[in-house]
């Protein structure tokens, strides 16, 4: 062994016992339930959904019940009121201030420090820097200032200029995560989105947006999906338990709820415990349709295999191809035939997916 490699090593703890691990873990923090068993202290948990579904509005009213110390609807929160800090990268303010503003304004707590960061001026700082290195350099210059016990990212996709799809990106940035909440000893929600998937099928970690190593890496993680039954209604899901928790809110025993803003908050109102299949599309719902077909010939287009395309959409293989002979010039080329090109106004046939 190199003889440096061996001092660097000499540098490092030594490797305990267990009971020497079991002495030390005595004198850390107990785990506590942020959030039921969905989340949990010194945990880094990813949250996704499709775009519009509602995830920072339940991410907001989440982080403001940790911060008045409170329970988010009946779920269970075991801590006092704890320091929040917030990265939205979604609203402006005006929007921020119409979801909380009715008769009057909503009054948060002082412990809630929710804001965006101008890239562009943060990019002043240090021209030279590379920016996901500046960028994770000003949330831990922002911990040190404002010393939170909670994170939150609203959302993923902000942390790196490149692609989550990318394995290497996606460890690098679940890696600096990761570092964070040992560091710091934060409980971190970071949300994700979801790419189209399919709605006759239940929510899988195969529905999450970007790498799969993204779940590998978080200590838990849950979805929200849309129900059709209404347009308010949503439901949440664990999908992925923390080690330390138990799986309370898998596909049988889903949280269905529904987006209120009774007066100058928008936030989620529990309606029942359910089964997820009660918010899914039922198989005569399944027809051909012009977007169907579209989502389709697009994805072929970006050479995602079908395997994948019938899980997110709920087809079968054999169903693209049907397709792919049916509709050749838009899979030819789908940026230059239109739906109404190719179908009309109208939908196209009965067929069965």
């Amino acid at each position: 062994m190199d003889k440096d490699i061996k001092n660097n090593f000499s540098q490092l703890p030594l490797i305990r016992n267990a009971k020497q691990r079991m002495m030390d873990a005595k004198s850390q923090p107990h785990i506590k339930q942020l959030c039921s068993m969905i989340w949990q202290t010194d945990e880094l948990h990813l949250l996704f959904a499709d775009t519009g579904i509602g995830k920072s509005i339940l991410a907001v009213a989440l982080s403001n019940a940790l911060s008045k110390g409170i329970k988010f609807m009946f779920l269970e929160n075991e801590n006092e009121a704890l320091p929040v800090l917030y990265y939205d990268f979604e609203l402006s303010d005006k929007q921020f201030e119409k979801r909380y503003t009715g008769i009057k304004e909503y009054d948060f707590s002082e412990n809630f420090f929710i804001d965006n960061i101008d890239f562009a001026a943060l990019t002043k700082v240090n021209p030279e820097a590379k920016f996901n290195d500046l960028l994770f350099d000003k949330i831990k210059y922002d911990i040190t200032q404002f010393q939170p016990k909670v994170l939150v990212i609203d959302n993923l996709t902000f942390l790196n200029t490149q692609s989550m799809q990318e394995t290497e990106i996606a460890l690098g940035v679940m890696r600096q995560l990761n570092e964070l909440k040992k560091e710091y000893g934060l409980s971190i929600l970071v949300l994700a989105h979801t790419p189209k998937r399919s709605l006759f099928s239940p929510i899988t970690l195969n529905d999450l947006a970007g790498s799969k190593h993204l779940s590998n890496f978080a200590d838990s993680v849950s979805a929200l999906g849309k129900s059709p039954q209404d347009d308010s209604i949503r439901y949440w899901k664990q999908v992925k338990a923390s080690r330390s928790g138990e799986m309370l809110y898998g596909t049988n025993n889903v949280i269905a709820c529904k987006i209120i803003k009774p007066d100058d908050f928008l936030t989620f109102e529990f309606i029942d415990f359910c089964s997820e299949y009660d918010h899914l599309k039922t198989e005569t719902e399944k027809k051909e349709t012009p977007s169907q077909v579209y989502d389709v010939a697009d994805m072929v287009k970006q050479k995602i295999p079908y395997d994948e395309i019938a899980n997110r959409l709920g087809i079968s293989k054999g169903t693209i191809t049907k397709w792919k002979n049916k509709y050749t010039d838009l899979f030819v080329s789908v940026s230059s035939v239109s739906e109404s090109t190719l179908f009309g106004n109208e939908e196209t046939g009965n067929d069965t997916v």
